[in-house]
């Protein structure tokens, strides 16, 4: 529905909508629900594409050529038409109605186009606005469309959308095996049976494509409530309109930005009865009432729409399996802030009615969440509840856990953004709506560094967002880290997390879930924590589900790897990964075992441990070997169960893993992230055998990594020379791993500091900033490194010099970090948005299992 604030009976307002409200009477009424951007194109394309303006940089109300220049991604409709469902689409479901290209057309089994030349349907209307339009168009002044609104007594489909509900209600009986006249004749409501007969809309799906029995996708857009207000008579005569008044918050907060806050609403001042020389402040009662009474009678005859197609869906018998999703693209100003329409990032402008139907969910009475919860989050969610995988672009996140359960939480804030002009100034004003704060910043030029106006308003003392808080006020310095922090991640999509962890499916590149040794008396703790706490429980099951596709699954091994210094689009490279994608997957089943114990899961672990030890030939190449991290930490736990011969045969591979990298530990000069591989390995080598000496020499090792290559400042050799946090970060986790196993000498090892003061404690301290958004860094700008200057010839966007830094790629090493100093679990909570967890992440978890005396 297009322009509909959340003004509706259900939520307690004025609006006479008795179908809406028994949607939300059996489903989840969300109350804190949030578009990216307050304009229709814009909005809608975030949210059937997954991605927010800030990424897209498709910020207007046309989005025009928006599919070509988004040729490469996957949208909504065609995501779910790819996973076998039937996709249909009608109405205002991206901003334009009709037009191939515009519609993303080639996407849909079937869109129905629904043209109507004008909005209104009175021929004096007709021929003002016709009359407006070509005045216009020859001197570029005054109104160009006919009046604002129009209460002709005619009947529903003499609009179009009248029209789209009877299409939409006639494809419902279609779906549901009926045909338009049967529904008819069952319908034991006259105004069904007339609506029906009526219908000015006959159209079809293929009947090969209904044979083929899918599940289907159906979207249909309402353009109203947008102006003109614009509806049949008789719902206009459900309000008396002196009973409308205009609303108390007229005035706009201290500091706002008076060209960000649209005092002069272009969009209203198009129509013909309008005053273009005056300030909506100026405009008369008579006016103000009229265009409040419209609204509401657009929003009611919207309502009578929407019961047609619930009513359909119950007389067809698919309301039992079909989740029904009702959303607003985004707000609309009735009068607030002495405005009209939307187009800024205010709160009534952002928030969005959004209500959703789930039959396996369903509640007596429905229930209402308030919950944060953004547009762009539906994607994922209909992936979810469709059980489609998500394609890997996605930037929203599932509302499944809040449907579960309305007082789940998915993030801290709901985020938007809205250009403006602020002074001289082209800017971004970019938002946050915490639970109980709205914070906005204006960015000149959408640079970080070019604040040139800001606002925070306590929503929970102000909600009509009038006043904003002191310029000394602490809250703000948090405020202004938490929306940065949502900026940046805004700018480009996520990485997918594969089976439990972070897994890249760039080509020629892979990571590999972090699992680590835990002996026995923390096996103990994890597996009763995981029986006895939800949140452990849930991030088992989490790995169960993907260890199971595992159990049997056979070795692939190879006896040379080609990787270290080799470019991503290097055929052997590809070839290589193909095979030590292995080791994601025994990081999997590994994980599980120690959750579990399952006997299943060892078996196929030892099978895949023998066949990698009898194939791959050692050579010392840390970063090929480090690959083999999850694979030594398997054979650790499981050594003693394997059989004597195979037992030998592991022994001697580990033990030349051992000897290649033992002098590189003692002598190498070339301390950065590959020396602290080679630590790690000396140290699970020696973990395994039972060498002390290895053991010793690992944990100098550490310590001769902190002397070499970490600074006094908390940099690193690896970010000097590289002009990267990515490697600064990565060569941190191998030795903070180590020190976690040196039990109660970890914490010294992770604070000891050499004589320079260079320390893991604080090269960790150092990457928080950049981590919370604080601060941002350009990658590879100065590297000395060749292999990165190739990469990023190669076009490989990872590596391209410029690049930003993103925050969660400091995400392993907060979780390893927050072993040791558990402050930085705020690091993690803010890096995953999951303030209310104790274990937001599967190492959160692992670290509290490690601390054997803990009482977490």
């Amino acid at each position: 529905m297009d322009d509909l604030r959340p003004e509706l009976g259900c939520y307690g307002n004025k609006a006479i909508t008795p179908n809406i409200d028994r949607l939300a009477a059996d489903g989840m009424r969300f109350d804190r629900a949030y578009c990216n951007q307050a304009v229709c194109g814009a909005s809608r394309i975030s949210l059937m594409t997954g991605l927010y303006p800030e990424a897209t940089g498709l910020r207007s109300y046309h989005v025009k050529d928006w599919r070509k220049k988004l040729s490469g991604v996957t949208t909504l409709n065609q995501h779910l038409r790819r996973h076998g469902y039937l996709t249909i689409g009608l109405g205002k479901v991206y901003h334009e109605r009709v037009g191939h290209a515009a519609v993303d057309g080639d996407n849909w089994d079937r869109w129905f186009d629904l043209a109507h030349e004008t909005h209104w349907v009175a021929s004096d209307n007709i021929r003002t606005h016709y009359r407006n339009d070509k005045e216009h168009r020859k001197t570029g002044k005054g109104p160009k469309r006919g009046p604002v609104t129009e209460s002709v007594d005619v009947a529903d489909n003499a609009y179009i959308d009248g029209q789209r509900a009877d299409l939409a209600a006639e494809l419902i009986n279609q779906l549901g095996g009926r045909s338009i006249s049967e529904a008819a004749d069952e319908a034991t409501n006259p105004s069904k049976r007339e609506s029906a007969a009526s219908s000015t809309t006959s159209a079809s799906i293929d009947p090969k494509m209904l044979a083929e029995n899918k599940p289907f996708f159906l979207a249909v857009g309402f353009t109203k409530p947008h102006l003109p207000f614009n509806a049949p008579k008789k719902y206009w005569d459900l309000y008396q309109r002196e009973s409308f008044s205009m609303p108390p918050n007229a005035g706009i907060p201290t500091g706002y930005p008076v060209g960000a806050a649209k005092l002069d609403p272009g969009e209203i001042k198009a129509y013909g009865d309008i005053p273009t020389d005056e300030a909506p402040t100026q405009w008369n009662s008579e006016l103000n009432q009229r265009l409040l009474h419209g609204y509401h009678a657009c929003v009611s005859y919207t309502d009578s729409h929407i019961g047609r197609l619930l009513d359909a869906l119950d007389e067809n018998g698919l309301a039992e399996n079909t989740v029904v999703i009702l959303w607003g693209d985004h707000g609309w100003k009735l009068g607030d802030h002495s405005s009209w329409c939307k187009h800024t990032n205010f709160e009534v402008d952002t928030r969005v009615p959004l209500i959703i139907r789930h039959p396996g969910m369903k509640r007596d009475g429905g229930t209402r969440t308030s919950s944060l919860v953004e547009l762009i989050d539906l994607y994922p969610t209909l992936c979810d509840v469709a059980n489609v995988p998500p394609p890997s672009h996605l930037q929203g996140r599932s509302i499944l856990p809040i449907l579960r359960n309305p007082s789940a939480k998915i993030r801290d804030s709901a985020y938007s953004s809205y250009p403006a002009r602020v002074g001289e100034a082209n800017t971004i004003g970019h938002s946050i709506r915490t639970k109980t704060h709205r914070y906005t910043q204006w960015w000149e030029k959408n640079d970080a560094k070019s604040v040139v106006a800001l606002v925070a308003t306590d929503l929970s003392a102000d909600p009509g967002e009038t006043t904003s808080l002191a310029d000394d006020n602490p809250l703000l310095s948090k405020l202004a880290t938490q929306l940065r922090s949502r900026v940046i991640s805004a700018r480009k999509p996520p990485k997918r997390e594969a089976p439990a962890d972070n897994h890249k499916t760039e080509v020629g590149e892979f990571s590999i879930p972090d699992v680590s040794p835990l002996n026995s008396m923390q096996l103990a703790k994890l597996r009763k924590l995981v029986k006895t706490d939800a949140e452990a429980a849930a991030l088992a099951e989490s790995i169960q589900k993907d260890a199971a596709a595992l159990i049997g699954v056979t070795p692939r091994p190879i006896a040379v790897i080609q990787y270290e210094g080799l470019v991503n689009t290097d055929p052997n490279r590809i070839k290589t990964v193909e095979h030590l994608n292995q080791m994601t997957e025994i990081a999997v089943l590994m994980r599980h075992w120690q959750a579990t114990g399952d006997r299943d899961t060892a078996e196929t672990l030892r099978n895949l441990i023998f066949g990698w030890a009898s194939t791959y030939k050692p050579t010392g190449n840390d970063v090929n070997e480090n690959k083999f991290h999850p694979l030594l930490v398997a054979y650790l736990a499981l050594r003693d169960s394997f059989d004597d011969d195979q037992r030998r045969h592991i022994d001697a591979w580990v033990q030349q893993i051992g000897e290649l990298h033992e002098p590189v530990v003692a002598n190498s000069e070339h301390v950065t992230n590959r020396y602290s591989k080679s630590v790690r390995l000396l140290a699970m080598a020696g973990l395994i055998l039972q060498r002390d000496d290895w053991a010793k020499a690992a944990n100098e090792g550490v310590k001769r990594f902190v002397r070499k290559s970490l600074y006094p400042d908390g940099s690193s050799r690896d970010l000097k020379h590289r002009d990267s946090l990515t490697y600064h970060g990565s060569s941190l986790k191998p030795p903070m791993e180590l020190a976690m196993l040196a039990g109660e000498d970890g914490l010294a090892l992770y604070s000891w500091s050499s004589q320079k003061g260079g320390s893991l404690k604080k090269s960790v301290k150092f990457l928080v900033p950049y981590a919370m958004g604080e601060k941002t860094h350009a990658e590879w700008v100065k590297t000395k490194v060749d292999l990165d200057r190739r990469r990023a010839a190669a076009g490989i966007e990872k590596y391209r010099a410029g690049r930003l830094f993103d925050p969660e790629d400091a995400l392993g090493v907060m979780e390893y970090g927050s072993y040791f100093d558990p402050n930085l679990l705020h690091v993690v909570r803010h890096l995953t948005q999951d303030d209310a967890k104790r274990f937001p992440t599967w190492r959160t978890l692992i670290n509290a299992a490690a601390h054997t005396d803990t009482k977490q």
